[in-house]
């Protein structure tokens, strides 16, 4: 039976694209999707069958005294515009995927009694995913554990729902041509400490090592000037350097190393395609939620993690030299990586979805 489903998220592409992947999983069971964010949020791309609607949410965090009350005035005009549209629509149920966008929905829901799962993209529940829990029927998690869900809530690890495009390179064997391709990119928040760092161990390699390294780097478009000079010597087999990479599933298949920050979406990425990472976790992070990130998947031995205050140049270069002599390292800390990948989070998703719509209770801590 065709049920109408909320979802909604935040604006940026970490709570966009897994609430993307769940809206083409109900949309395939035919079921009627609506998507509620912020200004920021776009329509999800190739699914035109899903509507839109933008409500007035900003962030309280990181902001003067006026800001805050600003920003929670507009919290509080977006709950009235979401309870006019939940009316309107009569949603069987409200999927939240995190972001300050989602509270005014997510609330208003709660005060209409209806159903509430929400999606934790983190190893710890975010600050709008904390404020909406006690409310919610069920917290649905990316990682096994996650930190800080109130303990009368029932959780349950499903994983991190990922763009079609990641899962179709999921079975993609590691690379095994003689060039050594490391990918770096840290997101528009990150990219700035990766640009000025790790060219410093990159340049200490000899040139002979640096002659078989094929590097793609993010940088912040200011910065990619400076960065070009500082690699101008360097005589890389191959050199780009851009702003943003619209072939990412692409470039990660190809990749022997990954080095990035500790976000929720990238370590998923990762894992789903197999493939090694050194993660550097963004330290202004809330709750210093990327570090959690990373010691998960550091702990089954898929990654390497360095903190910013720990980092060594001449460590780092010791590591990538160690890599160069001897590949097997990645091989072994690539299958690692995807031995704990989830393949159908948006498919678990959307199973706990349709059981809460027919009344049926999920276990509590546990796995699906």
């Amino acid at each position: 039976m065709t049920k109408t489903i909320v979802l909604t998220t935040g604006g940026s592409g970490g709570h966009i694209f897994p609430a993307q992947s769940v809206a083409a999983e109900l949309l395939k069971r035919g079921h009627k999707v609506i998507f509620i964010t912020d200004h920021r949020g776009s329509v999800f791309q190739n699914l035109p069958e899903v509507q839109t609607y933008h409500l007035l949410a900003e962030s309280v965090t990181g902001r003067s005294i006026f800001g805050k009350a600003m920003a929670a005035l507009k919290l509080w005009l977006g709950a009235g515009q979401a309870m006019k549209l939940l009316f309107k629509i009569k949603p069987d149920l409200v999927i939240g995927f995190g972001g300050y966008a989602s509270i005014p929905t997510v609330i208003s829901a709660e005060m209409m009694h209806i159903p509430v799962i929400l999606h934790e993209q983190n190893a710890i529940l975010g600050r709008a995913n904390r404020i909406l829990a006690k409310g919610a029927k069920l917290v649905a998690t990316s990682f096994p554990t996650v930190a800080r869900i109130p303990s009368r809530v029932p959780s349950i690890h499903v994983g991190q729902p990922v763009r079609s495009a990641i899962l179709e390179k999921a079975d993609s064997p590691y690379p095994t041509h003689e060039d050594f391709n490391i990918l770096i990119f840290g997101g528009s928040q990150g990219a700035r400490f990766l640009s000025k760092q790790l060219p410093l161990a990159l340049m200490k390699l000899s040139s002979q090592e640096r002659a078989r390294i094929t590097l793609i780097q993010q940088a912040r478009p200011e910065d990619e000037e400076a960065l070009r000079e500082t690699y101008k010597e360097a005589n890389f087999k191959s050199l780009i350097i851009q702003p943003f990479f619209q072939n990412m599933p692409e470039l990660l298949t190809d990749a022997n190393l990954v080095i990035g920050r500790g976000g929720a979406g990238t370590l998923t990425e990762v894992m789903v395609v197999g493939r090694p990472a050194i993660i550097i976790p963004l330290p202004s992070a809330a709750d210093d939620h990327q570090t959690a990130n990373a010691k998960v998947l550091e702990s089954v031995g898929g990654a390497w993690l360095i903190q910013e205050k720990d980092f060594d140049a001449d460590a780092l270069c010791e590591k990538l030299r160690e890599f160069i002599r001897d590949p097997a390292v990645l091989v072994a800390a690539a299958q690692k990586a995807h031995g704990v990948a989830i393949l159908n989070a948006a498919e678990r998703v959307a199973d706990i979805a349709e059981d809460m719509m027919k009344g049926v209770k999920n276990d509590s801590k546990t796995s699906l």
